[in-house]
């Protein structure tokens, strides 16, 4: 499944410092049998192994 988030994310060189908001992104091949409670952790994960320079995601939204 494909979903389409709102986050805001630091750099991995300073994860404390959250400097990039990021309007609309899509998330694909998301398994389609990961509840929706979980859902939200899930797309973090994946958005983190996708971009190793990422520190921390905040504000995550789906749209």
């Amino acid at each position: 499944m494909n979903y389409r988030v709102t986050y805001e994310h630091s750099l991995a060189s300073e994860p404390d410092k959250f400097i990039v908001q990021v309007p609309s992104q899509l998330v694909d091949n998301v398994s389609a049998n990961v509840p929706r409670a979980l859902l939200p952790e899930y797309i973090t994960e994946l958005i983190l192994q996708r971009s190793p320079e990422i520190g921390k995601i905040r504000h995550l939204r789906i749209l």
